[in-house]
């Protein structure tokens, strides 16, 4: 029988990369679990004191539908994949698994200045969680070089080095330990929505760090395009307006909601929410059924259950069919015939088009963009900053 190829092994070398392949599961995962459910990612206890991880993960391009948390979290699998595969000498295959390692860390670094670049140019915010993951790309990538440009450290080998297979156990294993109690954790963070209305956390925040949208001018008049159809929640005569352009399919606006919601319970007599549905995610017809949905929903009363049901069932990647969106109205009470009617007779289309003018015209590009008295919140979406803005307009009454 045929002897296992030969290859060259640098033990500390692949540890190093292994053990950060882990790491970023690990952070990749928190993220997506602390912050892809909108609801707990303000009770962060690791994204530190400086940084607004919400407001930039808000703002995640997620490409193909899917939020950049799980794109890293495959990047990191398939890292961690390639370096067993670079220890084991899997049908001696090294140097392959060591080619195809090196294109994944250069696409991985690319992507991570992509983000970086997105936070510090276009943001003028940061993440720290961000920030650590791009860091170990770069160290990730720094690896790869020395593993490049120097020679094996650790002589030819067949076979596993003793104690590797020891050492990947015991990292992995930790890995999991630590994954299983940060999900348990935020699983005690998380409420049911009647309780994250009931209990409101402590919400105070740096003024500094709730600042104005820093290019878009104020609106001197947000009456004025406040229309008949529009969905408001509060009360009509409310002295302080918010309005908030938003898409269904799109994650962030799922993620903003609950800070909606806990704003309206927070000022139930001062505060009117105008929502106003936009046909933006995926280009202008993609969300129009769930945006019609929103707006028949409204008719009948019920359009604060529509949206919720929206949310918790979003499918960014492919939309909700129109049979979903009738099994929806039908557990609102609606007619399900006259639901499937309205959705498919194009009434609604000529409204979807004047919001998106709307949308438009203000100079807005994304979504969720919120408004608070005429003048645009840009990232600082918190809770905390959005009950600054509401008090300043209260005092300045």
């Amino acid at each position: 029988m045929g002897q296992p190829a030969v290859h060259t092994y640098r033990k500390a070398l692949e540890r190093s990369f292994f053990a950060l392949s882990l790491l970023g599961i690990l952070l990749t995962l928190h993220l997506a679990v602390w912050y892809g459910t909108g609801s707990i990612g303000a009770n962060d206890p690791v994204c530190t004191a400086g940084s607004d991880c919400l407001a930039v993960i808000a703002n995640d391009p997620a490409p193909l539908g899917m939020a950049s948390a799980w794109w890293g979290f495959i990047f990191y699998m398939l890292a961690g994949t390639l370096t067993l595969g670079v220890a084991l000498n899997v049908a001696g295959k090294s140097a392959l698994f060591k080619a195809l390692r090196m294109l994944l860390v250069g696409a991985g670094l690319i992507y991570s200045v992509i983000l970086s670049a997105i936070q510090f140019v276009l943001l003028a915010d940061w993440c720290f969680l961000c920030l650590l993951s791009a860091s170990i790309v770069a160290v990730m990538t720094a690896l790869v070089v020395i593993a490049w440009r120097t020679p094996a450290a650790t002589a030819a080998r067949h076979g596993l080095p003793r104690g590797e297979l020891r050492f990947h156990g015991l990292v992995t294993a930790g890995v999991v330990v630590l994954l299983l109690l940060d999900y348990s954790y935020s699983r005690g963070q998380q409420a049911s929505p009647d309780e994250a209305v009931a209990v409101t956390p402590d919400t105070s925040v740096d003024p500094a760090m709730c600042p104005y949208h820093p290019n878009l001018p104020p609106y001197e008049n947000l009456d004025q395009i406040v229309t008949d159809y529009d969905p408001i929640v509060g009360p009509p005569d409310a002295p302080v307006t918010v309005m908030e352009f938003l898409d269904p399919n799109c994650n962030h606006c799922k993620s903003q909601h609950p800070h909606m919601k806990a704003l309206i319970a927070t000022y139930p007599e001062q505060v009117r929410i105008v929502y106003k549905p936009v046909t933006l995610v995926g280009g202008p017809s993609y969300s129009l059924d769930e945006v019609t949905a929103l707006w028949i929903a409204n008719e009948y009363g019920v359009f604060e259950g529509m949206l919720d049901l929206q949310f918790e069932h979003q499918s960014p990647a492919t939309g909700l069919s129109p049979d979903r969106l009738a099994s929806f109205a039908k557990d609102l009470g609606i007619n399900e015939r006259e639901f499937r009617a309205k959705l498919s007779s194009g009434e609604y289309e000529p409204r979807a088009r004047q919001v998106r003018r709307i949308f438009d015209g203000m100079g807005l590009e994304s979504v969720p963009s919120v408004i608070v008295g005429g003048r645009h919140v840009g990232i600082s979406r918190s809770l905390g900053c959005l009950k600054h803005f509401v008090d300043q307009e209260l005092e300045a009454l």
